[in-house]
């Protein structure tokens, strides 16, 4: 039988996976264990994703570091919300003792630089001056958008907190109006203040934040156990705002406040999820697995 030219191009084909075959089962060790390292590898690498499309879930088995700050457990059941003090339910979830600090995000940049799928979209302002941020590690990281900061949760295996989420840890069930109690001590959180004016105007980068580590920063400590939550800076929610869903509410009072009743632990503000702020950080939330 006269084979035709596909027929023989079909049989070379064939024998060519029969060689291909036998070589993988009864090939030289030291040829299979190459061959076989090699597909392992591409089957473990991701599949490429369209160009500036995020990764959505943490990566598996991501864990936070024990250095990248300490969780307090939150929880579940009722709360007193707001200023009317209306009973909220909330399920049981923890969060990050303190702000997320620029050591923190250093270590996410290292391993989800920006631009990366898994990473921020652009860096804070001052990341370009490696001697500051090497000298400011404990120091809250702001100039972060509300993507990049969600970015940095997903990565530890978290979230942003919602609104209520981070109201119940800086109120708890006593029904509290600042985090620190019932009223507030101005000393005793970092909070600008009316008579701190002109500290913004001689202010360089960071401005007067307080380190995570500084002993003035445990004196705002609210009933969950969570620090800073009145002061230092305010921080980021997952909650968009029911007037302007557009807008992502932003909590606490910050160095910029110039009112101490920012530092309500119902005090929010909808910002532009893109805004960067000197005076704007973020912390993490995770429910229970």
């Amino acid at each position: 039988m006269k084979l035709t030219p596909f027929g023989k191009l079909l049989l070379f084909l064939i024998g060519l996976g029969l060689v291909a075959t036998a070589v993988w089962k009864f090939g030289p060790p030291e040829l299979l264990a190459r061959l076989r390292g090699k597909a392992s590898a591409v089957a473990d690498r991701p599949a490429d994703r369209p160009e500036g499309e995020r990764r959505e879930t943490p990566r598996p088995g991501r864990e936070a570091p024990a250095s990248d700050g300490a969780w307090v457990e939150v929880s579940g059941g009722l709360f007193r919300s707001g200023p009317e003090q209306v009973d909220l339910d909330v399920a049981a979830y923890r969060i990050q003792r303190t702000e997320v600090t620029n050591a923190m995000y250093g270590r996410f940049l290292d391993e989800c630089p920006a631009g990366d799928a898994c990473g921020p979209r652009d860096l804070p302002s001052y990341w370009d001056d490696a001697a500051y941020v090497d000298a400011h590690p404990d120091l809250p990281v702001v100039f972060v958008t509300w993507a990049d900061a969600a970015a940095y949760c997903r990565w530890i295996g978290g979230r942003l907190p919602t609104a209520r989420e981070w109201e119940k840890a800086a109120r708890g069930t006593d029904g509290r109006t600042f985090p620190t109690g019932p009223a507030l001590d101005p000393d005793a959180v970092n909070l600008l203040g009316s008579d701190k004016r002109d500290l913004k105007l001689r202010a360089d980068k960071q401005i007067p934040t307080w380190a995570v580590t500084d002993p003035r920063y445990a004196r705002d400590r609210s009933a969950s156990g969570a620090l800073g939550m009145a002061g230092n800076v305010s921080e980021w929610t997952a909650t968009a705002s029911e007037e302007e869903p557009d807008l992502r509410y932003a909590a606490g009072g910050s160095w910029d406040s110039w009112e101490l009743s920012d530092a309500r632990v119902y005090h929010r503000i909808p910002k532009n999820p893109s805004d960067r702020s000197s005076s704007l950080g973020f912390r993490c939330a995770s429910s229970p697995r």
